[in-house]
């Protein structure tokens, strides 16, 4: 602001990119630094629209006298479409009361100008030079304050329309040609500079549809839009579109087994000519940095720029473009496959799960998960395949038969998305041995949809979910999973440490089995012998002297379900039922503390439930 301040009044920022023509005249005397296409633009100052400076004085406190839009956009440097102009026999028009609205080219656009197009302007064949210059020029005063999203613009050229767009990056285009200066004011109209020439016969009289199949380098693109009822939608005049077409060529990319599955499977193939659509007019020249656009259905197309291009999916874009009257249409190298069209092995690759998918590819999966399926794949992230213990990743690594085992266990038929999953729903593995249980946990964290669900498979929680293929779907997890067949009961008589709980619970069930349901999942709050210890000698030798008692408090240390450490957020206070009463659970760092009890251990699982183990005995107040 003192910068912008220290250059006295009138006085507006322009935008230059180094190492490129690339300048933007923001009109604008503050302005916040901004990155464009990666650089860092450098700033500079101009007088703003109206303005010059005057000899001894600080900023810009002159000001010119209104001309004809002629002599503005002359001075604007645009003296050679003018010129042009002049030659057609248009200038003396232009000279009139108006007011008109010109849309003029600057000099430095006819440095680069294609040959094709600077033969018609130099022809001297009038028919051939009023077409163009025409379409440059509208009736009426256009300012910015006017332009918004697809607005269109008669001009002089038989009604022709010209196509304005604004967007968020406050960049504006006509055309999809960059606007550079807007709004300079004249006596009779208002002149904008432009960054390249507006040709009509670019912007063709036709739908996108017609151009379409007219074109002849779309013709697999056009045959299945037309399969899925798309091309009805892109004859619409009503909605404008953005259509990026990969040419036949780029889909001789696709391997002919893929693209066959995915022009067999509707919903795959609707994605991905969804993905080819946006519900608007997108103009290259808009793009100034990462840009995320929704495409027709519900994924987002990202574009980008460096210097020397604009990116769609980190794929370069093609600046060739045929604007039709319901939008515009850019031809692509490559097609923007999304998600669902992908096998489960693409997107393994895509989201660099290289561990995991190395262990597919040992076991000889590969071409299940390729071609074959629907499957649900639960793959633990990189971070949880590099904490397995060294000797455990070396033996999946150097093991067939333990890889196979590995991968089938994180699988199970069919789709699963979390929006069909319930708690404690059981699901049997690929192993066709070892079943692999789902849990749902409310994680305190409010959507606009209300409270998120946290789900986990067998203590793991689902990090990412739900990348759905064209053959099932993938949910990346923070933990590896392997079958546990030891009950909690099992576990503890291992273990010499917890003997005193364990003879509580076994007394409690063998006197009445139908006490503690084992047949569901629990989770075990498992105190010590040390803990036992810690309540006094009486009082431990009445717990178990007596029946009910001991099992009241034995059901006291059991809940329902299995709650995972991470299930429990920080900061905040959970009323977990267990068998008896409520237990109130906290977390603090990576320890729980239920009813005053710190665990000492966490999540251990086991075939019938998880086990924490707590420092201190939740002691029933008798009655």
């Amino acid at each position: 602001i003192r910068l912008a301040q220290e250059q006295g009044p009138n006085v507006c920022v322009v935008e230059e990119i180094p190492g490129t023509k690339h300048r933007i005249w923001t009109e604008c005397k503050y302005w916040n630094s901004r990155e464009v296409c990666s650089s860092k633009p450098i700033i500079r100052y101009e007088c703003c629209e109206g303005f010059q400076r005057m000899p001894g004085t600080r900023g810009c406190t002159g000001v010119k006298p209104l001309v004809n839009v002629l002599e503005t956009a002359r001075s604007l440097g645009a003296g050679i479409f003018v010129k042009y102009l002049e030659k057609s026999g248009l200038a003396q028009e232009l000279m009139a009361d108006g007011p008109f609205t010109l849309f003029v080219p600057s000099d430095e656009v006819f440095k680069d100008l294609p040959r094709e197009q600077r033969s018609r302007l130099d022809s001297g064949n009038a028919d051939l030079l009023k077409p163009i210059l025409k379409y440059h020029i509208a009736d009426g005063r256009f300012t910015s304050s006017q332009f918004r999203a697809d607005l269109l613009v008669p001009t002089q050229y038989s009604g022709r329309n010209l196509r304005i767009n604004k967007y968020s990056s406050r960049i504006e285009t006509v055309n999809c040609v960059l606007l550079h200066r807007k709004d300079q004011e004249a006596n009779n109209g208002v002149v904008h500079v432009i960054g390249g020439v507006l040709d009509p016969s670019f912007a063709v009289q036709r739908d996108l549809a017609e151009l379409l199949v007219q074109d002849g380098r779309f013709q697999q693109l056009s045959q299945a839009m037309n399969k899925e009822g798309f091309m009805a939608k892109l004859r619409a005049a009503d909605e404008p579109f953005t259509v990026l077409a990969p040419s036949d060529d780029a889909f001789t990319n696709i391997r002919p087994s893929r693209l066959s599955r995915i022009l067999n499977d509707k919903q795959a193939l609707k994605e991905l000519l969804e993905n080819h659509i946006l519900p608007h007019v997108m103009c290259i020249p808009a793009i100034i940095g990462e840009h995320k656009v929704r495409s027709y259905g519900t994924n987002r197309v990202t574009f980008d720029c460096d210097r020397k291009s604009i990116k769609i999916e980190n794929n370069r874009i093609n600046a060739d473009f045929t604007m039709g009257s319901n939008g515009v249409i850019y031809l692509i190298n490559d097609v923007l496959v999304p998600n669902r069209a992908k096998s489960l092995i693409q997107l393994l690759e895509e989201e660099k799960l290289s561990s995991f998918l190395q262990l597919v590819q040992y076991a000889g999966l590969e071409d299940a998960f390729e071609n074959f399926g629907d499957y649900t794949v639960f793959v633990p992230s990189e971070a949880a395949m590099f904490s397995l213990p060294a000797e455990v990743l070396k033996s999946l690594r150097t093991s067939r038969d333990m890889a196979r085992k590995f991968v089938l266990f994180h699988a199970t038929q069919g789709r699963l998305k979390t929006d069909k999953m319930n708690n404690n729903q059981v699901i049997m593995s690929l192993n066709e041995e070892n079943p692999l249980r789902i849990q749902l946990y409310r994680t305190g964290v409010i959507t606009n949809v209300g409270p998120r669900i946290m789900a986990a498979v067998e203590g793991a929680s689902l990090r990412k979910v739900d990348l759905e293929g064209i053959n099932g779907v993938i949910h990346i997890i923070n933990k590896a999973l392997f079958p546990v067949n030891t009950t909690a009961g099992e576990l503890l008589q291992l273990n010499g440490t917890y003997k005193i709980f364990l003879r509580a619970m076994e007394k409690v069930t063998s006197e009445n089995p139908q006490l503690i349901d084992f047949t569901r999942p629990k989770t075990f709050f498992i105190p010590t012998d040390e803990a036992f210890k810690n309540i006094g000698e009486t009082q431990r030798q009445r717990l178990l002297a007596d029946p009910t008692y001991m099992a009241k408090t034995v059901r006291n240390h059991i809940c329902e379900s299995m709650m995972i450490t991470e299930s429990i957020q920080p900061e905040l206070q959970y009323e977990i039922p267990s068998l008896l009463n409520s237990l109130t659970v906290l977390r603090e760092d990576e320890n729980l503390k239920v009813n005053g009890a710190t665990s000492v251990e966490n999540d251990i699982l086991t075939s019938n439930g998880i086990i924490h183990i707590i420092n201190k005995v939740y002691v029933i107040v008798r009655k």
